[in-house]
């Protein structure tokens, strides 16, 4: 099954004002459920730094990491990291705030690493440059992690 019809209108809302939230948590409650991972670099594109509702890039967040969950988490993982060039540079927040969470996760990081393993070397690098800002913008949170991923994958 194809979302490319809710995928086209959650691009469209990503300006939404308020009264449009409704419309698209409901569209992401019904990827949540009957997505698979293939849909998850579909939804990377949706993200942009202006985004007039904050909580919609969380939720957009919350429902890639749900996907990815409900399936094969390092697939899931791998579709995401080949997704986070798509958000570039019009989504430079979104794409650290995925890697913030990702960090942050319990489990998530070992299956990113084995997704990443398997990524091309451009994604490696751009990857590898937003975990280091991370790094370097707060050290004492993320420094062990960032340097465990660099030690693994790159």
């Amino acid at each position: 099954m194809t979302f490319k019809e809710e995928i086209s209108t959650l691009y469209k809302m990503r300006f939404l004002d308020e009264d449009d939230i409704e419309v698209f948590e409901d569209i992401l409650n019904k990827l949540c459920y009957q997505g698979t991972n293939d849909i998850i670099p579909d939804l990377c594109t949706i993200f942009e730094d202006d985004i007039a509702q904050p909580s919609a890039g969380g939720d957009l967040i919350d429902t890639i990491f749900y996907i990815a969950e409900h399936n094969d988490l390092e697939d899931g993982l791998y579709k995401l990291a080949t997704g986070i060039p798509k958000m570039l540079p019009h989504a430079e927040f979104w794409a650290e705030r995925i890697h913030r969470t990702l960090l942050n996760s319990e489990g998530l990081v070992i299956p990113y690493i084995k997704s990443l393993k398997n990524i091309d070397s451009s994604t490696k690098q751009i990857i590898k440059e937003i975990l280091h800002f991370i790094k370097e913008d707060d050290p004492d949170l993320y420094l062990e992690k960032v340097d465990f991923i660099f030690k693994e994958v790159i």
